[in-house]
């Protein structure tokens, strides 16, 4: 296992990132685990992650899956992006802001982040082209989540497990 950072760009808010063990690569992309105390960073404060996140990332694909082991409802997460790619010290990516999630504790799917979304558009942080991206790339994870078909869906609730 190696130790890697994942860069999130949010515009305008600037740079974040995580702590992540990098636990596999195959098909699927490349899983990332953080157990409870990972260290991460924001603009305005660091800290320690209060519950587990696996992450699954690909190069060329418009979207990062965390699954999030919250007490109060564990959740799958599609950060809507641009494609991430690979740096000297993980992964960057820069979120377009809408976030498909899917509630554990009763099987509902929404669309979350809209506001993010409106602000990045209209404030002029995103172009036309990117905003046309996270919606078709939002409402195409939605429905991803709402089939459940995938294997790695169940891949990375097993790894969460692990974490």
């Amino acid at each position: 296992m190696s130790t890697v950072r994942l860069h999130k760009v949010k515009r305008p808010g600037g740079v974040y990132w995580f702590g992540f063990e990098q636990v596999a690569r195959d098909a699927d992309g490349t899983w990332l685990r953080a157990p409870i105390g990972s260290p991460w960073h924001a603009p305005h404060e660091d800290g320690t992650s209060t519950m587990p996140v696996v992450v699954l990332l690909a190069t060329g694909r418009p979207w990062a899956a965390w699954w999030v082991g919250d007490p109060a409802g564990r959740r799958l997460e599609i950060d809507v992006c641009l494609p991430p790619s690979t740096t000297d010290d993980g992964w960057r990516y820069v979120d377009l802001e809408l976030d498909p999630v899917w509630h554990e504790n009763d099987g509902r799917v929404e669309i979350e982040d809209e506001d993010e979304y409106e602000e990045s558009w209209r404030g002029g942080f995103m172009s036309a082209d990117d905003a046309k991206l996270a919606r078709v790339v939002a409402e195409g994870c939605a429905q991803l989540l709402r089939r459940d078909t995938e294997p790695w869906l169940r891949r990375g609730w097993e790894l969460l497990d692990q974490a």
